[in-house]
């Protein structure tokens, strides 16, 4: 037998190893990748922000399924839909889902006298009713602004110089009288941006109609 039959006959056969042998390791490797996300989520709301925890449920919930995730803005809004429908409200009060929160829209007339930052008489009823919606479906950690906005007509008063003082008026006016309805003073802002943020242009409507629609107060319900 020639020496070279013979080496292959000494020569010892490796072992064969089935590759599902080392499977768990994919596994493994999968645990530790969702345990690392999980606690960088744990992280990111470590502080206990409701709004992160509210962006967090709503981003997830966007990612695995169609439908719409039910968080406090959602709440808000359909109580205010009802408060809507309840004293049929749909030619002064307008209320729209926002990236940043919920936005709730009041028509200049169903507040205020031409002018004046006095609340009429039943602007109390509509306010006092928002805030009991705003109490009991918003988070503490949901901001309140009050935006006050004027159309583009000046004023020249002794009260108010200009638009500006005006505008933020009748903002303070609204986050007084939501203070003593119960919100917190440290969820309220009041901003006046005049007539510096029109919702609708003149080239788009009659003036008269445009001047209209941005005479208004918007109570922004947002994250902090």
């Amino acid at each position: 037998m020639s020496d070279s039959v013979k080496s292959r006959g000494l020569r010892r056969r490796r072992p064969s190893y089935d590759d599902s042998s080392s499977s768990w390791l994919v596994t493994y490797s999968d645990a530790i990748t969702l345990l690392l996300a999980f606690f960088v989520m744990i992280l990111s709301v470590s502080d206990l922000n409701q709004g992160k925890v509210e962006a967090l449920q709503e981003g997830l919930a966007s990612i695995m399924s169609d439908s719409t995730p039910a968080t406090p803005f959602s709440d808000i809004k359909d109580g205010m839909d009802e408060l809507i429908e309840k004293h049929d409200l749909d030619d002064q009060l307008e209320v729209t889902l926002d990236p940043k929160g919920v936005k709730i829209e009041l028509s200049n007339v169903a507040l205020y006298q031409s002018g004046s930052a006095e609340l009429k008489t039943a602007a109390f009823d509509i306010l006092k009713d928002i805030a009991t919606v705003i109490i009991a479906t918003s988070h503490d950690s949901h901001m309140v602004e009050v935006e006050g906005h004027t159309d583009d007509v000046p004023i020249n008063t002794a009260q108010y110089p200009s638009n500006w003082e005006l505008s933020a008026a009748r903002a303070t006016t609204v986050v007084k009288y939501l203070l003593e309805q119960g919100v917190s003073k440290e969820r309220l802002k009041a901003s006046g941006f005049a007539d510096s943020r029109p919702k609708k242009e003149s080239i788009a409507l009659p003036l008269i109609e445009a001047r209209q629609i941005n005479r208004r107060v918007v109570i922004f319900i947002k994250r902090f």
